[in-house]
């Protein structure tokens, strides 16, 4: 949903509600999750400020500017985009510090915090972000778990055998699954529904399994482009259809994006 004020007396009592946050280059998703199925998930979409000095002081300007988001909850989960990042086995993760992981994956750390995010047993994601930005969520949130967007997508892949796109104007997030387990999952920055289609056409052809089906997720107006381009490449892209679990948390659940859909299948 578009962006409403998310004013304190929006929840009466927010220490009993969890509350995650995308951040992206140009907007926040904010979701709060309920503790009890009968109350309603809100979900909230906050433009950032194109004008600011920094993307850090966007982020700022636009956190305070909501001060529901300055409640003590039970726990926040911040997500960041950044495409510097490098999914390791867990084990190298525990051994290898952040930083000399993404600078062997030659990712450039100037300025940036080197982060690790663990997705799963086995499963870790290396990231780095701008140091400001980390120490302001740091500062700022109470009890908060900073991670990257593919750690809750590697945790909960989808269920299907497909290959997954979610689309919007800022990126890509490509993922894809085959006999129950994850076989693909990165993150592609682009602007335009062709650079999308390209990207997406190029993960389903290198892939091992051929053939998957390509299922598309994101903003409607935007995603049917892609959906129309890719029919060229691909055998009958379509819309992914909502999950009846999803749906019940009410009209909010069905707008999520598919990190914070994989975080809420986490609980």
């Amino acid at each position: 949903m578009e962006h409403e004020i998310l004013s304190k007396d929006l929840i009466p009592q927010p220490e009993l509600w969890r509350c995650a946050i995308v951040i992206e280059r140009s907007r926040l998703d904010v979701a709060l999750f309920p503790p009890v199925e009968s109350e309603r998930l809100i979900h909230r979409t906050i433009l950032l400020n194109r004008d600011a000095s920094s993307h850090t002081k966007a982020v700022q300007e636009a956190v305070y500017a909501n001060p529901l988001l300055l409640s003590d909850f039970t726990r926040i989960d911040v997500l960041t985009d950044t495409g510097d990042f490098c999914i390791v086995p867990r084990e190298t993760a525990r051994s290898v510090d952040a930083g000399e992981i993404l600078a062997t994956a030659k990712a450039d750390l100037t300025g940036k915090s080197a982060e690790i995010a663990h997705a799963t047993e086995h499963i870790s994601v290396a990231f780095a972000l701008d140091t400001p930005l980390a120490g302001f969520i740091r500062r700022t949130f109470f009890n908060v778990h900073l991670s990257h967007i593919l750690a809750p997508v590697i945790a909960n892949p989808p269920a299907d055998t497909a290959l997954f796109a979610e689309c919007s104007q800022e990126k890509v997030l490509v993922t894809a699954t085959a006999g129950g387990k994850l076989i693909f999952a990165n993150i592609f920055h682009c602007d335009c529904p062709e650079d999308a289609t390209y990207f997406i056409t190029a993960v389903s052809r290198s892939l091992p399994e051929k053939n998957l089906p390509v299922i598309l997720t994101g903003n409607a107006p935007y995603t049917d482009t892609v959906r129309e381009y890719l029919t060229r490449y691909v055998d009958e892209p379509h819309r992914y259809d909502v999950n009846p679990a999803l749906a019940r948390l009410g009209e909010d659940s069905l707008t999520l994006p598919q990190p914070l859909t994989a975080l809420l299948s986490c609980e």
